[in-house]
């Protein structure tokens, strides 16, 4: 009988401190749960990559939660991982833990983070920044066509076509299309003051419609110095330059059709001065947007005598250079024959 009697003693004193702990805990979630200031909003910019523990040391010091640890828990609990949104956040103040983890599950930054890869055209671009949420693509387009609205940026301009730097941009959402522009030509100026102080702005307008062409011929960056050259000694000897990346231009940009998987001879004689092979020249403006690989090929080309370039290894991008036309024939006919044996 002492036996059970102490056995259900025992029981009950677990059952209190089980009890007293489970009460202890939620007193703690409780006070550690509820808000720190009340209505006042604040700022955060958290980078990208930055871990959640940090984010949460970060919302601690910025009195928007009481406990990073808590607050930690209770978003991988709601979020279902630790992965954190980056940017800069309009947080309010006097939300509970619980709240700021909801907060930051939904929360759209007052910034995004835009990559803008090399080659795209302003068209791309300014589809590319709407549907980050950016400033309308009809807006940032009319920016483009309008040089003179970035103000001294744009000045002799009749367009920022080719001037819209490649490179991974924060934009605040909503952003004004000329605010955004001058962004872009600001960062253009900075990567290709090297070569503008050197030359005339006709001779760089020109070195800049070169590297756009560049860019979009190039796969291989050890190649675009001697793409460059081809080019180039083209245009010293009048022979049309006959790049496939213009008439892309003409049959995506123009004529607004999808990209073509191969280009036929019936394209090659759609009437447009942007047909580099109808016409000898450059064309009237860039095709693209080049980034730093194709600018620093045009502006410091490689010194060759190839007029003619033709793909050798579709997979690896590589081309055949020649200097003579019967060279570039044979190189045309290997790469047909291995296309087809392959094939």
């Amino acid at each position: 009988m002492k036996l059970k009697l102490d056995l259900k003693f025992w029981l009950w004193c677990g059952v209190g401190v089980l009890s007293a702990v489970v009460l202890a805990g939620a007193g703690w979630l409780i006070a550690e749960n509820r808000p720190v200031d009340a209505g006042v909003t604040k700022r955060v910019q958290i980078p990208e990559g930055e871990i959640l523990s940090v984010t949460a040391e970060k919302l601690v010091s910025d009195k928007l939660v009481r406990n990073p640890q808590l607050f930690r828990w209770i978003y991988q609990f709601r979020k279902g991982d630790g992965n954190f949104p980056s940017g800069t956040f309009a947080v309010p103040g006097g939300m509970s833990a619980w709240d700021a983890a909801g907060f930051f599950k939904t929360a759209r930054p007052l910034d995004v983070r835009v990559t803008v890869a090399e080659g795209l055209t302003s068209n791309k671009i300014a589809r590319l920044l709407e549907e980050a949420g950016v400033v309308s693509a009809k807006n940032f387009l009319d920016v483009v066509s309008h040089p003179q609205k970035i103000g001294p940026l744009g000045q002799g301009l009749t367009s920022l076509d080719g001037r819209l730097f490649p490179d991974t941009y924060r934009f605040p959402v909503d952003s004004d299309a000329v605010d955004v522009a001058q962004t872009f030509v600001k960062t253009f100026q900075a990567r290709t003051a090297s070569w503008s102080s050197k030359i005339s702005s006709d001779d760089f307008q020109k070195g800049l419609i070169l590297a756009s062409i560049v860019e979009r011929e190039y796969q291989v960056p050890d190649e675009a110095p001697t793409i460059a050259s081809v080019f180039l000694n083209r245009l010293d000897k009048k022979i049309a330059l006959g790049s496939c990346a213009t008439i892309e231009y003409i049959l995506t940009e123009i004529q607004g059709r999808p990209h073509p998987h191969r280009i036929f001879f019936v394209h090659t004689q759609i009437p447009s001065p942007y047909n580099t092979y109808l016409n000898r020249g450059l064309p009237p403006g860039p095709i693209s947007n080049p980034g730093l690989t194709a600018l620093k090929a045009a502006f410091e080309p490689a010194k060759t005598n190839y007029l003619y370039f033709v793909v050798a290894d579709p997979a690896k991008g590589t081309h055949t250079f020649s200097s003579l036309w019967s060279q570039h024939e044979a190189a045309k006919a290997a790469y047909l024959t291995s296309f087809v044996t392959k094939g």
